[in-house]
């Protein structure tokens, strides 16, 4: 049997593996595991940095030394998303935010009236080396707002040092702020917040910019934005900026990457909207490459360097780093892509265009899994009905499980599909979860709701009608309690009005959930049905591990990695006595 694991000091559900994207047919692999962004030190040497260690590779990237970034290790911790410059002067400067400060009102909670903007707080600090990395000096902070993102830190002909950052400002999104510096990194001025107006949310706004200085002495910035395009300013000095519009750039709610290369052209590294989804505006699956020749008036053709096509799979937050001449070193903060290409090759050959697989028919005789969102396909999480396909397959099993879950179903939904999505396809097993739809008071609507999306008792007659149309077809039964709910900002601010109790960090589910689970519980024994009490086991795990209940439950509804792997472990038993009966 599979089993949860939480690395030390991390909640199970925080733990990620990186995916293995499709590479460009010209391109190659990294002989490391290192992201971006690089630098090339006075040697030759390649320098880059990760949480809390400078790591330097004398051998093309081969093997690699590690050296540590800071004297008091404890206070500061490098974000994934960072920069580095390496001055003609041969300073290095690094800019990042610093997780150890990172801190937010509890239950997140960004936009609502009950907080302040000022209470997010993620800092923005940069840190020099003289000595091409081997020793840091001590970091210096530019400001305390959260900042979602850092990655674009450049050299002016002029000697200024011109970084672009980001902040959360009072309307709850995020603007871009840009800092300069007149020496080498000593010190910092803060210049121009460039605001296009636009969103609400965490990550909302203006944001996540790259700068390359133009032959001409201007500036040049590209911006994320969730109009469906990048966006563009210019400036002549980095701290004064004009011309914030709307580009020609077709690009999903992802950053960009500019990089000057040798070749004089100007290089652009984005996700565009993948060929397979070009209406998308947040499908992250592919990465783009274009090139400019006339300082970034147009670009080039973009090429598919990478791509991911798993379900969610992401190549974003790329870094882009010329090793040499006409060399490529592509790495991405999502997706975990480590690649190379040469810049001649990119012609020869492409990754084809995606063809999403059709929808599966289950064949008879199989495991169905019926309920709603929390068991439904999400994304890139592994959920509960793919886990146990797995466990089964490993232990010899012929059986295979299906996914019927919708989101949004409440029972008396189920109940009109149950013929089409189950019982055609006569499941020897069906596992049952539904609750958290029909237990719903929308008291966000106008008028408010003032009872729930389906009573509970019909919800209990219409579980019962579907339990006994299961058991006619010749089906095992095996019913759910549901996970539990803890707020998050945005059911805070739908649902925080009686009867639920938005001060209570259960109170999303007390006012209706608790009886619905209940009432499961209590049918389950009246028709000696296998019972999985889903939301119980939430607790006692998060008792175990000592962590709250909130860790798996990213969102505060929706299970992550950890409870998809908790349902499973205890579905896996439960089915194999079923079957056996």
């Amino acid at each position: 049997m599979f089993k949860l694991i939480a690395l030390a000091g991390m909640a199970a559900s925080t733990v990620l593996a990186a995916d293995s994207p499709v590479l460009h047919p010209k391109a190659e692999s990294l002989p490391h595991v290192h992201q971006g962004p690089f630098v090339t030190t006075a040697d030759g040497s390649i320098l880059c940095i990760d949480s809390k260690s400078a790591h330097r590779s004398a051998d093309g990237g081969l093997t690699w030394t590690r050296t540590a970034l800071f004297d008091e290790p404890t206070k500061f911790a490098v974000s994934n998303e960072r920069a580095l410059l390496r001055t003609r002067e041969g300073v290095v400067i690094s800019a990042w935010m610093n997780g150890v400060e990172r801190r937010q009102p509890k239950g997140w909670r960004w936009g609502e009236a009950s907080v302040s903007w000022k209470e997010f707080v993620l800092p923005t600090y940069t840190c020099r080396s003289t000595d091409e990395g081997i020793s840091w000096e001590k970091p210096v902070k530019l400001s305390d707002p959260w900042c979602g993102c850092v990655h674009s830190l450049i050299q002016m002909k002029s000697g200024r040092i011109v970084l672009v950052g980001q902040e959360i400002v009072p309307q709850w999104r995020h603007a871009t702020v840009m800092w300069a510096s007149d020496d080498l990194g000593k010190t910092w001025q803060r210049g121009d917040v460039l605001d296009y107006g636009v969103g609400a949310h965490d990550h909302a706004g203006s944001i996540e910019g790259s700068v390359v200085e133009r032959k001409d002495g201007s500036l040049y910035l590209l911006l994320r934005t969730e109009s469906g395009y990048l966006w563009e300013a210019t400036s002549a000095d980095g701290l004064r900026w004009t011309n914030l519009k709307q580009t020609a750039v077709r690009s999903v709610t992802c950053c960009p990457q500019l990089a000057r290369l040798t070749d004089g052209r100007i290089a652009l590294l984005w996700n565009a909207p993948p060929r397979h989804e070009p209406t998308s505006g947040s499908c992250r699956a592919e990465l783009c490459l274009a090139f400019s020749s006339d300082e970034a008036s147009t670009w080039s053709k973009p090429m598919i360097v990478a791509a991911s096509f798993s379900p969610g799979g992401r190549v974003s937050y790329p870094y882009l780093y010329e090793q040499q001449p006409g060399e490529l070193w592509i790495t991405t903060m999502q997706g975990g892509l480590r690649m190379k290409v040469r810049i001649a090759d990119l012609t020869s050959g492409e990754i084809p265009i995606f063809v999403p697989p059709p929808k599966s028919t289950p064949k008879l005789g199989q495991i169905i899994m019926f309920g709603d969102s929390t068991t439904a396909p999400r994304g890139s999480v592994k959920v509960y009905s793919e886990r146990v396909n797995t466990m089964l397959q490993s232990i010899g099993s012929s059986l295979t499980v299906y996914n019927a879950g919708v989101p949004g179903n409440t029972t008396a939904h189920a109940l009109k599909r149950l013929q089409s999505d189950v019982l055609k396809h006569q499941p020897r097993v069906v596992v049952m979860q539904f609750g958290i739809n029909d237990s719903a008071i929308d008291v966000w609507k106008k008028p408010p709701a003032t009872g729930p999306r389906v009573g509970k008792d019909l919800f209990v007659t219409n579980y019962r009608n579907m339990i006994e149309a299961c058991r006619q077809s010749g089906a095992k039964v095996i019913v759910m309690t549901t996970n539990p709910l803890r707020w998050s900002s945005k059911t805070r601010e739908l649902y925080g009005h009686t009867p639920y109790n938005p001060e209570a960090e259960d109170g999303f589910e007390t006012a209706t959930l608790v009886a619905y689970n209940e009432a499961i519980r209590e049918l389950a024994k009246e028709l000696s049905l296998p019972l999985i009490d889903v939301h119980a086991a939430y607790s006692r795990f998060a008792n175990k591990n000592k962590i709250p209940v909130s860790d798996m439950l990213p969102d505060g509804m929706h299970p992550g990695e950890t409870g998809h792997q908790l349902v499973a472990e205890l579905l896996l038993p439960a089915i194999r006595s079923a079957l056996m009966k």
